[in-house]
């Protein structure tokens, strides 16, 4: 069950992890065209790459950018998430918006 930091693909690099129950990971990362986006994961349990994985190698479901906001806001208060995390990655959201 590899940690949300351990699941790098080269499209995809985690900037800072916004939940990690143990179980089940959301992430705020680098697109492969520089944009910044929310991903998603289940991590497995033991050995299992969890889902979803390419060629059994764990990578990131990566969400459209309209749902970065209505996620990152429903994490908060939720046990496993980084209150931190999630306030920059809405204030990322909202700035753009400006």
């Amino acid at each position: 069950m590899p940690a949300p930091n351990e699941v790098n693909p080269r499209n995809f690099q985690v900037l800072r992890v916004l939940y990690d129950d143990g179980e089940f990971s959301v992430v705020r990362g680098t697109w492969e065209d520089g944009t910044a986006r929310l991903a998603m994961r289940w991590n497995g349990a033991g050995d299992d790459a969890g889902y979803p994985k390419t060629f059994g190698n764990p990578v990131w479901f990566v969400l459209p950018p309209p749902l970065t906001g209505a996620i990152s806001r429903a994490l908060l208060g939720e046990t496993g998430s980084n209150p931190d995390s999630i306030i920059e990655t809405l204030s990322e959201v909202y700035r753009r918006r400006d």
